[in-house]
């Protein structure tokens, strides 16, 4: 199979790596030449898509489907009419995405569809998160503490987005679900647990969760639920916390592929998101993978700075450049990282350490071992992982 991706930042940096496991060839077009897909595709073509038109259809002719790694509004609907028109298979439901795109739009169809959601400012009280609502990941997302904070910090988001969402700050464990629907008949995957940076970047995703069996149940028939109220044809992601006293919050649906948790499902259950959504799309038929032994698994992000081995969000990946893909890389099952290039001595030195082992305990450990190995290898002095703020 060969799979053509638009878009080499993030989003396609996790199906070059998804679909290098199952053996799909993969052709990278994006405008930018060092995204940090780049070094990890099979063929990498630096042009706009929407700009040569003619390019991207001579291209789309060698490919068997595309899959869209960009978040562009634009050109995700030129994408799904130009491969309509040229019977090339789109790997995206574009209309569910337009909903889940805007947090106030998602927020608004979660609320109507009865799913419990954070409550709005008219409701909460202090602490309060402050987001932009037409932006993905962490970016602009703040805490907000006290009444007096607030009107600096909207403010600061709106220099990113003038459409603001505020909401209750909600404790708890963050959690996230992949769900794959053909028609609206949905199945979901494996559910896998979320840590935070002080940004509010994810930083961290450990598999299997921590959840209780009978909130597991919960999540995944809210994650159900949500795709089927969507006549969801592709696959969506949903973001819940889970509150102390056990109550369910969704704060965040995708109708995407995202990033980082499809990699955590491969390694834990074996099921490989892109090569699913790829086989439904063009066998129109999908998958009955249950999720069966989940062995533990801890993903994470690192960069060197001041001497320090530091945990970040994957933000810390956007401009990275020069990534390759790395085996027994200080005893990880896999990185991707370019603390090895001698490229450009002077880049940032960035890594996405991916540790498995029989159980989560084990994978912890394990972890533990491969950062004092780097430590100890660069000569670091100490090791920062912070909470969000």
């Amino acid at each position: 199979m060969r799979l053509a991706l638009i878009g080499g930042r993030l989003q396609g940096l996790e199906a070059a790596y998804l679909a290098k496991k199952a053996d799909i060839t993969t052709v990278l077009i994006d405008r930018k030449p060092n995204t940090p897909a780049s070094t990890i595709v099979d063929e990498h073509y630096i042009f706009d898509v929407m700009k040569q038109e003619d390019l991207f259809k001579k291209l789309s002719k060698t490919v068997d489907a595309v899959l869209p790694t960009t978040e562009n509004m634009k050109t995700l609907i030129f994408l799904e009419k130009t491969c309509k028109r040229l019977g090339i298979p789109f790997l995206q439901d574009n209309d569910a995405f337009w909903i889940t795109s805007n947090k106030t739009r998602s927020k608004n169809f979660l609320k109507s569809q009865q799913v419990k959601v954070p409550k709005s400012l008219s409701n909460a009280t202090f602490p309060l998160i402050v987001k932009p609502a037409r932006l993905s990941g962490s970016i602009g997302v703040r805490k907000v503490s006290k009444p007096s904070q607030l009107p600096r910090i909207m403010d600061e988001i709106r220099q990113v987005d003038q459409e603001i969402i505020i909401e209750e700050f909600v404790e708890g464990l963050a959690v996230s679900l992949e769900v794959l629907a053909m028609n609206g008949n949905p199945i979901a995957f494996q559910i896998t647990d979320l840590e935070f940076d002080e940004s509010y970047g994810c930083k961290r995703v450990t598999a299997p969760t921590a959840l209780s069996n009978q909130i597991k149940t919960k999540f995944i028939e809210t994650g159900l639920k949500i795709a089927d109220s969507l006549h969801l044809h592709g696959l969506t992601d949903v973001q819940s916390i889970v509150t102390p006293s056990n109550s369910l919050k969704t704060n965040e649906i995708n109708a995407r592929l995202p990033s980082q948790t499809p990699t955590v499902v491969f390694h834990s259950a074996g099921i490989n998101i892109v090569e699913e959504l790829a086989n439904m799309f063009l066998e129109n038929t999908l998958s009955s993978n249950k999720v069966g032994v989940e062995k533990g698994v801890v993903y994470q992000h690192v960069c060197i700075q001041d001497h320090s081995l530091k945990v970040l969000g994957e933000h810390i990946l956007t401009d990275a450049k020069n990534l390759t893909l790395e085996l027994d890389f200080f005893g990880t099952n896999e990185a991707i990282t370019n603390f090895l290039s001698d490229n450009n001595v002077n880049e940032k030195r960035v890594a996405t350490l991916i540790v498995r082992d029989r159980t989560l305990e084990e994978a912890k450990k394990k972890m533990d071992a491969v950062i004092s190995e780097i430590m100890s290898e660069f000569k670091l002095t100490n090791y920062i992982d912070q909470k969000p703020n």
